[in-house]
């Protein structure tokens, strides 16, 4: 299960530092505030903050656009 998580983290982070349009509005503007870093920290900061349930619905959401609804 850890690895699992851990794969899951990794492709969101990825997700977002390619997109961080992908972000949430509040958090695409402190993003946006810096240089690669502060939005790599921002990214992160973000993905930390998520409980188990809500970033498995997000990677779902990232990964398999169909399942928005």
């Amino acid at each position: 299960m850890r690895r699992k998580a851990a794969i899951i983290v990794q492709e969101m982070f990825e997700i977002f530092i390619q997109d961080p349009g992908m972000l949430p509005d509040s958090w695409q503007k402190w993003a946006a505030k810096g240089d690669d870093s502060q939005t790599a920290r921002v990214i992160a900061d973000y993905i930390a903050g998520m409980t188990d349930r809500f970033a498995l619905d997000e990677h779902r959401k990232l990964v398999d656009p169909m399942t928005i609804g």
